[in-house]
Formats: structure tokens, sequence, C-alpha cells
């Protein structure tokens, strides 16, 4: 199946680059300090590396364009737009000098006294050979210490800050209190660098559980990187064959890969928030595959590769799943499922070879996790529609309905098989942990009765069993995975009291009807392979085995009436379960 291309409008939709080439008195850097004595800034690098068209006679060198941004002085479109540099003389002097940046830079964690150099270069290496690979953020041959100290205090304290969460939390609390200062001083100044974009993400993974700014700060990180100029970052080709020094050809490929990362995050936001992403693919985010088979490629790469093609193959599929006329044939949507659901499986296996495989790696559990979470999410977007038709209607889309039931315990299973994951993963897989188990519970109070019997039982088992994974983590009592140990229990709590209350009111309507209830009104979150054993094709809905499901009486929940469960109530039920559909954050 082919899927549209996006296009995007506007009076800079085509434009040309001035062709630059390397001044033969620079110093060929042979490590990583040594290239800081040179120039870095992200232009200069990527018009050296990449063979863009020369500007035509009459245009603007930088743009080739007749617009503001075209002809006013170029500083403006390098991410120093003011009065000063729009007005400017060109007597200015430019204050980043490559002897500036030589040294260390101010606020050091390390100078400032917050953390001794022998305990920060152990945090540092955990986090490269640990929380890293959960990211793909940074390139562990280029991102040595000494190189990251050297070039930003604020990027230093982030990664710094986050591994302490995890390794050493008694230094944690100053370390984020300092990357929080420094981020403060970065938007004040509006500074701005890919050192500091990556700071701000990293930032983003490991929050605290209030925190509610990723939204907030995955917009401003794109702006900057907007403002630098990744958005017209030529297409990919290899500087293998090129004179340029290993350190500037990572370099090069470290601005690339952070856009790269932007793109990916900025889908996930949107899928998740149901508001509109930023970055448009384009021939630069298509080419990641040819990107991903550079020789200085990392297996991190590799893995990003995966994601940014999962988001290029899942962006289009959105639109031709929402909510659909009365009159839609079911039929038809089930055919397209198929298609899809062949698109995501080809997906696995292609970038399952290609992935670090070996037992050492989250990259295989993350893979199943993230594909699975996109079956459900993606067949949660018509499941609206299927149950507020008749029983009959409901009857010819069994297999829609096993989807997406087998796609949500598929993800639980995963987490209660992969448990050795869980505790350096980043919230964005608790987010998503939580919205499956939300979909089932959401899934027994929508569902006819006649498939709620045979499935609520292996629904609450699989909660249970992921909350009993996140339990054994022996984690911290504000960590991810306490929290999500909590909510996941006190969700099948809530649901069990539930029944409870229901049954003690005998005058209270049974099901005898399916709710309207949108599916889309609850949180959609990021995706992974479903290890339940039957076939998703398969209309006969057993009914798993459970010993020790919930307390009291066999655990049933077809009698609950779902009329009575408003989307306040909903939000009240996870409220109370530890939850906010709102934030899509945990509660202290």
């Amino acid at each position: 199946m082919e899927l549209g291309r996006e296009t995007r409008q506007g009076p800079q939709a085509a434009i040309s680059k001035k062709q630059t080439t390397s001044s033969a008195q620079d110093a060929v850097p042979s490590s990583p300090a040594d290239a800081l004595k040179q120039s870095t800034a992200t232009p200069s690098l990527l018009d050296e590396a990449r063979h863009t068209q020369p500007t035509q006679p009459g245009a603007d060198s930088e743009t080739g364009s007749l617009q503001p941004a075209g002809l006013l002085h170029h500083a403006v479109t390098g991410g120093k737009f003011s009065l000063q540099n729009i007005l400017s003389t060109g007597t200015t002097k430019d204050s980043e000098t490559p002897e500036n940046r030589a040294s260390i830079p101010p606020g050091d964690p390390v100078q400032s006294g917050l953390v001794h150099v022998q305990v920060a270069q152990s945090l540092f290496g955990n986090f490269i050979s640990i929380l890293n690979p959960y990211i793909c953020q940074l390139d562990p041959d280029l991102h040595s210490f000494n190189y990251v100290r050297r070039r930003s205090s604020f990027l230093m304290t982030a990664i710094l800050a986050m591994a302490a969460k995890a390794f050493n939390p008694t230094v944690y609390d100053k370390l984020h209190d300092h990357a929080e200062d420094l981020l403060a001083d970065s938007f004040r100044y509006g500074k701005k660098s890919t050192e500091i974009a990556q700071a701000m993400m990293i930032l983003t993974y490991w929050k605290e559980p209030e925190d509610t700014r990723a939204w907030l700060s995955l917009g401003y990180v794109i702006r900057m990187a907007f403002d630098l100029g990744w958005h017209k970052l030529p297409v990919y080709k290899s500087l293998s064959t090129s004179a340029m020094s290993a350190v500037k050809q990572r370099e090069i490929r470290n601005v690339e890969r952070t856009w790269f990362v932007l793109f990916v995050y900025d889908r996930s936001m949107s899928f998740q928030t149901g508001k509109p992403w930023m970055i448009e693919r384009d021939e630069f985010i298509e080419a990641i595959e040819s990107w991903c088979r550079d020789p200085l490629a990392t297996a991190n790469d590799r893995f990003l590769g995966a994601f940014v093609t999962l988001r290029l193959l899942s962006s289009e599929v959105f639109k031709l799943l929402g909510p659909k006329p009365q009159g839609t044939s079911l039929r038809n949507l089930d055919s397209l499922l198929s298609i899809i659901n062949g698109r995501i499986e080809e997906w696995k296996q292609r970038w399952t070879k290609a992935v670090d495989t070996s037992d050492q790696s989250c990259h295989p559990f993350l893979l199943r996790f993230y594909s699975t979470h996109l079956q459900l999410q993606l067949h949660s977007l018509p499941l609206s529609d299927i149950l507020s038709r008749n029983e009959d209607e409901i009857s010819m889309s069994l297999d829609m309905l096993w989807m997406n039931y087998s796609s949500a315990v598929g993800m639980l299973e995963l987490i209660r098989s992969s448990k050795e994951w869980l505790y350096f993963a980043q919230d964005s897989l608790h987010v998503m942990t939580a919205y499956g188990a939300a979909f089932l519970v959401k899934f027994l109070f929508s569902a006819p009765d006649s498939i709620v019997r045979q499935v609520e039982s292996k629904a609450l088992n699989s909660i249970r069993d992921a909350a009993v994974a996140f339990s054994q983590q022996a984690a911290g009592e504000k960590s991810s995975c306490t929290l999500q140990a909590k909510f996941l229990d006190k969700l099948v709590s809530t649901v069990v009291e539930r029944r409870r209350e229901s049954v003690q009111e005998p005058n209270r309507t049974f099901r005898n009807e399916h709710t309207t209830d949108n599916f889309s009104t609850y949180p959609q979150y990021p995706m992974a392979e479903t290890s339940y054993s039957a076939a998703p094709g398969s209309s006969n809905f057993e009914r798993p085995t459970v010993s020790d499901a919930v307390p009291g009486p066999e655990a049933d929940l077809y009698w609950l009436d779902p009329n009575g469960i408003d989307n306040t109530s909903w939000t009240e039920i996870f409220a109370n379960a530890g939850f906010s559909l709102t934030d899509g954050t945990f509660c202290l």
C-alpha cells in the first residue's frame, strides 16, 4: 500500500544552498578534543559535507530566495534572529570563537562542586552503556566524557542527573536542580545548539512524575532546530570517501541523528495527545535507511532507523482509520486493517534482523513492545464505530475486536516476560503500559456480553501480572516502576470494587447493550508483538484458565452497566488509581 507523501507549502518550500569547501588552513582533528579547537557550527559542517546546488546569480547566497529570510543578514537564518543582526553593518564581533569553545564552559557540575569527577565519569559511563540505547540520542564513539564536558555543561549535567536517578540517587536532586537552572538560563538568553536540544530531550525521558512539560519542551526544541536550519538538512550522502576526519563526520551525523530523534518524538507525542505534529516528512527523513547503512552507523542508529520508518508507515494510516459514517462497510475496514497488519509484520521482521539481538540489548524487547502498541492504537481508532452498531454488525468484526484485545494483552505479557528491561525504561513505556491497561478495562465495559464473558479474566490477570513485574524492580517510592505497579493494582481493585457495588444493587440495569463512548477520547499513546497464543484472525474467543485472577466469585464483568460510566467517571476511576488522563502522568 502506497502512502501519500507529505509536502510543506510556503514561500520557502524550495531552497537551494551555497556550496562551500573546507579551508586549506583548517587542521584535520585526530580526536574529539582536537575537533573542539575548530569551528563546529552546524551550517559550515553540513555545507562542507553535502553536495548541494550553487545559488543563482542575483539571489541570496544562503537561501537563493527573495523572501525576507533570504535578503536579510545571514545571521538571522542561522539561529540569531534579533534586531541587531537584522540591522548589522558587519562590525559586530562574534563571541563564539573556537578559543572560547575549547575550555570547559561555565556551569560544569564537577567544577561547581556538585559531584566528584570519578563519580561523574562512572555515571556518564552508565548512561552511555545502559540508558542511551533506550533513546538512541548519543554516539558512544563521539560523546566521550571529556568531549561532552567541553561542549556543554547543560548536556553533561542532564546526562549525570538522569544517570544519578537510576544509579546514585544521593546526588540526583542537586544535579537535577542544576540542570533545571541551566535550562532556565538557556531559555532566558535564547541559547541554541545541538547539545542544548539533546539536553532538553534527555530531561523529558526520565522526568519527575508530576512534570507535565514534555509537550511544551518538545515544541521549544523543534523551534530551536528550525532556527538552526535542521529542516533544510541536505539529503543523506555517504561521507566515507571524504577527506574529512571521522570526528567531523560523526559531528555531522550527531546533528542528523538529533533531527531524526525529534521526528520520532514529534510523531509519537502527536499520536499520544491528538495534537498536530510539527516536523513534516521530506527527502532527508525518507533517506533514513541509507543513513543507517553508513559505515559510521551504530547499533543505536539502526534501532532509531526502525522507529523512523515505523512513524513514516503509521502517520498516514491514522487519517484512514478515523471515525467513519454510519453506512461505511465494516468489511472494507477489515480489508484495510489486514493490509496495515501485513505492513507492520513486514516492518517487524525486517528490522528485527537489523537491530542488536544480543541478550544484553533492550532493542528486541522495545521493538516488539512498540509494534504491538501501534497495532493496538491503530485498531482502536475504528472501534468506537464498531461498538456503536448492532450485535449482528459487531459479529462481522470479531477479527478486529480480537486484534484489539490480543494486542493490549500482548503488551502486558511482554512486560511480564521482559521484566529485566523495565527498571531503566524511559517514561513513554510506562505511559504506553498505562494505555494498554486502560484500554482493556474500557474494552471490558464496552464490548458485548458474549465476548466479555470469555476474555475478562485473562485481561485482569494480565494487568495484575504486569503490576507484579513492576513491583519486583526494587525501585524508589517515587520511581516510575513503583508508581506503575500501584496504578495497575489500584486499577484492578477499582474495577472489582465496582463489580461488588453493582452486585449489591439488585435493581441495577445489567448490560444489555454496548456503550457508544468514543475510544478516541481516552489517551492514545505511541506502540509491539503479541505473545497471546490465539491467532488474530480467529473468531473464537476461548476463555483462558484463571485460578486466582481476583478475589471473590469468578471475575465476570459483563453485568456492569456501561451507560453509567461517562468520560468524567472514567477520569475519576483513573485518578483514584493514580493516573491523570489529562496530563498522561502518574499522580503522587
